[in-house]
């Protein structure tokens, strides 16, 4: 062991000058918001960081910068929002998560067709295990082949089918924001479930991505455990990436600074991954019955639209099925998951990638879940929590596709 902790030392050491550093930065709580206050904080949260989703009657939880903590504090002030310090410094809470990370990758190396669930996997091993799944059983898995992100990695997830024609299909996306490292797990737990039970693949075909946004979810590994955007630099600009889940290409908004964390790209499907997801969900139109893409953190279940709190046509039964769901969810351990508008809080969204496959008629039960949230201020739990956050979501998620099959 201690020569596990020194190895795991250098290796932390070594590759701390690339890393970004939080010392000294804050995150900061709200007490739950108010109506009267909303409009304030879409306003904030076109320039600070805020994680999860703020709404009405929740707390709203920022990141900040020590250059910024004065310039939010006094915001909150002056619209008399009451808040409290919840992290004093984040620097040593990343540091110390790395270094357990670093420990269980080095304690818990990879086995091939073998999903890990006890620590967090890199872009690299989940795109391997994809690969070493399909070719494992070439009889119901197929690579679903997207093109390539920005930086060229691969854009692949898998196709689960047993072949029937004419078959309806599900889709599943994760981890479309790089600092989400929850999500990819539920992803590949929904993988190893239809792949051990064909009655699930005689219900619909099922097309899951891992990790919807590869350069973004690598360089949160590698150089930024925040990191949120894609990789690709916008021109004029210093700074790089645009926010994925305000890329796509229903109701999609121009006006953004490519330095907030909410930047929409200089168009619609400029980002290569966004586009190429939007190309299947249209190309796929016919057959697609239920669309979700999987975040964190905040147990929610949001269905369209995120521009209006207007219910859509067939909103009965998006409340249905995701009623169904979220009671699946507790009855595992408990944990109740809200089903909402995307914009019943009054947080206003454009271009996301739930809204783009309801808006264009591909898919009559589209969902956003916010997944349990952890660790020092929501995005980053502990790799003991994956186990049992995948084990309580996925009957939640088996219900919602059974139930938008059969309706």
């Amino acid at each position: 062991m201690k020569l596990l902790g020194s190895i795991v030392f250098l290796l932390v050491l070594g590759s701390a000058l690339a890393y970004k550093s939080y010392s000294g930065y804050q995150v900061l709580k709200t007490a739950p918001l108010t109506p009267a206050a909303m409009p304030y904080v879409n306003r904030l949260s076109r320039r600070f960081d805020f994680w999860g989703t703020p709404s009405v009657g929740r707390p709203a939880t920022v990141m900040v910068s020590p250059e910024d903590a004065p310039i939010i504090i006094a915001a909150f002030n002056r619209m008399r929002i009451s808040h409290e310090v919840s992290v004093a410094d984040l620097g040593p809470e990343v540091e110390k998560e790395r270094a357990a990370n670093e420990a269980l990758r080095l304690a818990l190396p990879r086995k091939p067709r073998v999903a890990a669930y006890d620590r967090y996997m890199t872009f690299e091993e989940i795109d391997a295990h994809i690969h070493e799944t399909v070719d494992g059983n070439p009889d119901v898995a197929s690579i679903l082949d997207l093109g390539l992100s920005y930086e060229g990695r691969e854009l692949h997830g898998i196709k689960l089918s047993n072949g029937a024609a004419g078959q309806k299909s599900v889709w599943f996306d994760c981890a479309i924001h790089a600092r989400e490292w929850i999500a990819p797990p539920v992803c590949l737990r929904i993988i190893d479930e239809v792949l051990a039970d064909s009655a699930l693949r005689d219900l619909a075909d099922w097309y899951i991505l891992p990790v919807a946004n590869p350069d973004g979810y690598s360089y949160s590994h590698t150089d930024d455990r925040f990191w949120r955007k894609t990789r690709r630099p916008n021109q004029g600009s210093s700074c790089v990436g645009t926010d994925p889940n305000r890329n796509f290409d229903f109701l999609w908004d121009s006006a953004g600074d490519p330095c907030t964390e909410v930047f929409p790209g200089s168009s619609a499907f400029s980002e290569p991954e966004c586009g190429a997801i939007g190309n299947f969900i249209s190309s796929n139109a016919d057959s697609l019955v239920l669309y979700v893409a999987v975040h964190s953190y905040g147990e929610l279940i949001l269905y369209p639209f995120g521009h209006t709190v207007e219910p859509v046509p067939n909103v009965d039964d998006l409340i249905a099925a995701g009623t169904a769901s979220a009671d699946a969810i507790a009855a595992v351990g408990g944990t109740r998951y809200s089903v909402e508008n995307s914009a019943a809080g009054l947080y206003f969204t454009f271009g996301a990638s739930d809204d783009y496959a309801y808006g264009i008629g591909a898919a009559l039960y589209s969902y956003t879940y916010e997944l349990s949230g952890g660790g020092s201020g929501g995005f980053n739990p502990p790799a003991s929590a994956i186990q049992g956050v995948v084990d309580e979501v996925w009957p939640g998620l088996k219900t919602l596709v059974e139930y938008s099959l059969a309706n």
